[in-house]
């Protein structure tokens, strides 16, 4: 699904910009964060931490999108208002953490210790870059 999609679609609103509605959720998305920040993680309990990881930075992501006046319905068009907010914006990491994500959680699919703490990684550190690109057009 493309923007054009997500927009005719109204799975991408159109809203009042909500800069404390956005802060609610940063505070947020930083809690979960730190969670797996100060995890012990091991073979079980990374499948938790990887959701969790995914969580802070989706929830990152629906913040940036509230302060520029847009609610977004699903995660699929929540890159897709992202990159058109943020154009330098990988939204080829977010897939791929979105994918594993999705796949552990919907589908029972294993993965490795070592491939899950890629992937809490990649999620953890594609919100670093967000927060430093955010705080070019935002003060948060």
């Amino acid at each position: 699904m493309n923007l054009k999609e997500c927009l005719e679609k109204e799975i991408i609103k159109k809203v009042e910009p909500n800069k404390e509605r956005a802060l609610s959720l940063i505070k947020i998305s930083d809690l979960k964060e730190e969670v797996v920040r100060i995890a012990k993680l091991n073979e079980r309990s990374i499948y938790a931490y990887i959701s969790i990881a995914y969580d802070s930075l989706r929830e990152f992501m629906e913040a940036i999108a509230i302060i520029h006046g847009y609610k977004v319905l699903n995660h699929i068009c929540l890159g897709e208002i992202i990159k058109k907010i943020l154009p330098v914006f990988d939204e080829n990491k977010f897939n791929q953490i979105r994918w594993i994500r999705n796949a552990i959680n919907y589908y029972g699919e294993e993965i490795s210790y070592e491939e899950g703490k890629r992937i809490i990684s990649l999620a953890l550190d594609l919100k670093k870059e967000l927060r430093e690109k955010i705080k070019e057009m935002v003060e948060l």
